[in-house]
């Protein structure tokens, strides 16, 4: 919290003073394999709105504008290209569009500051029921902007919006519930409009409902809670730039300046840069990377600790197979389990894996059985290799029974007739070794006792079918 808070207030600072932060985009290098490449797909994106917005579509208008207003998918934060697509989109009478601009001249957006026309601007998108726009109306309400102050007709207007989904009007309503503006101070309801707000990765929402758990309103004092909402309020600052100048860098092939750039984005505590840098160590580094899966592994334990289920099945592989340390299947056990409980595939998989031969556990053929089924149920992927193994498994274990029963057999037999002629049937730790490793030899014999069948059976047809009808 020490380390989080300030820079959570720095980023919040920002948002009051209407200056939002670019957007982030994390990408998960481990996790795109032959996936088409985000950026790939950023301008595709990109290239439909721009056509449909070109042909008049004022959806895609809307959609071009938030994209330059919040500089995504690949396009910069350009405020003034934002409002050109709104204003294209207002004109034809767009409800989105219309509660947008209002809000761009509420705040003083690229635009001198004017209550008069946000408010002109609000009122036109109400009227066709756009929730953007009757936030709108309710904020100018709360704070008596181009009209008269009413806290009813602000939670009013909220409480319509919220009914739609608006993330800034129920947290507009948290603030009225946590300072008792117009309303009776509720700490509980604050928590449930900020807590609704915060899903939507509404910021102002995430630093007060961490203020909260920090001092104990309307919730137990949780320092824990307090922190994980300061981080993602911390990680949303311009310093996070650092992650997609590093993944650009990375898509042209510097794999040197991108390593650098998501190692000093790993020291800030983003975990997606944690995880690439363990990645790209594990993926050989660059030519001047000396011992790259020790590294990897490092990079991969830090990440763990933020709960990246994928680094906890990465750092059990390289226990297993002893990269960049030493083989340790106990420690190798212990990570695919947390993994596992977060309910991921091949975690379950590597367990059964690892029951049905004892590797690091103890053979156990029915626990084998039971992880292989819950990586079947948790992933449409693992339903073919788990049906394979199954089967095999079941195999083993009718086996193991046969063997099991015949020996059950050999005893009862020579109990009972051993004394009286001399015949002692052995156990199978006598002759199953011996049938382990001769295997082949008996499958040939195998093959060439039923070829034998087969022939006799044959020619007692072919002889049968040659005698005349009386000789039948």
């Amino acid at each position: 919290v020490e380390y989080y808070l300030p820079a959570a207030e720095v980023v919040v600072r920002d948002v009051q003073q209407f200056k939002p932060p670019p957007m982030m985009e994390r990408h998960a290098l481990a996790t795109e394999g032959s996936k088409p490449r985000p950026s790939d797909q950023d301008e595709d994106v990109v290239d439909y709105y721009q056509y449909s917005a070109a042909r008049g579509d004022a959806s895609a208008q809307v959609a071009l504008g938030q994209l330059h207003y919040f500089g995504a998918r690949g396009l910069d934060q350009d405020y003034g290209e934002a409002l050109r697509w709104y204003e294209k989109a207002a004109e034809q009478g767009d409800g989105n569009a219309l509660g947008h601009m209002g809000n761009m001249y509420v705040q003083g957006v690229h635009v001198e500051k004017s209550n008069e026309t946000a408010l002109k601007l609000f009122k036109q998108g109400a009227e066709k029921g756009n929730p953007v726009a009757i936030n709108g109306l309710g904020y100018m309400s709360m704070y008596g902007m181009g009209m008269e102050q009413s806290f009813s007709e602000a939670l009013k207007h909220f409480s319509q919006a919220a009914e739609q989904g608006n993330q800034e009007a129920r947290f507009n309503l948290g603030a009225m519930y946590i300072t008792g503006m117009g309303v009776t101070k509720d700490y509980a309801k604050a928590i449930y409009y900020f807590t609704l707000a915060a899903n939507r990765g509404h910021m102002l929402a995430l630093y007060n409902l961490a203020m909260m758990h920090l001092n104990g309103y309307g919730t137990p004092q949780s320092c824990t809670n307090a922190l994980q909402f300061f981080k993602s309020v911390a990680e949303r600052g311009s310093w996070g730039l650092k992650l997609q100048n590093a993944y650009k860098r990375y898509r042209e092939g510097d794999i040197d300046p991108a390593l650098l750039l998501y190692s000093e984005a790993a020291e800030l505590g983003y975990e997606v840069a944690q995880g690439n840098v363990a990645h790209i160590y594990d993926e050989g580094g660059s030519p001047m990377t000396t011992d790259a899966k020790s590294k990897a592994l490092a990079a991969y334990e830090i990440s763990a600790q933020q709960g990246a289920v994928g680094a906890d099945l990465k750092i059990g592989d390289f226990y297993y197979y002893g990269m960049g340390t030493e083989v340790n299947f106990r420690k190798a056990v212990t990570h695919y389990r947390t993994a596992s409980e977060a309910r991921n595939a091949q975690a379950m998989f590597n367990l059964a894996y690892m029951h049905e031969h004892g590797i690091g556990l103890p053979q156990d053929l029915h626990l084998a059985k039971r992880f292989y089924d819950m990586a079947g149920e948790t992933s449409q992927d693992a339903v073919w290799p788990v049906s394979i193994c199954r089967t095999k498994l079941w195999l083993v274990m009718a086996g193991k029974d046969a063997v099991e029963y015949i020996d059950e057999m050999s005893m009862k037999l020579s109990t009972k007739y051993g004394p009286t002629y001399g015949v002692w049937l052995p156990h199978s730790t006598v002759w199953l070794p011996w049938l382990q490793e001769q295997w082949d030899l008996v499958l040939i014999a195998l093959m060439l006792g039923q070829l034998s069948i087969v022939l006799l059976l044959k020619n007692h047809i072919s002889a049968a079918r040659a005698q005349p009808n009386g000789a039948r």
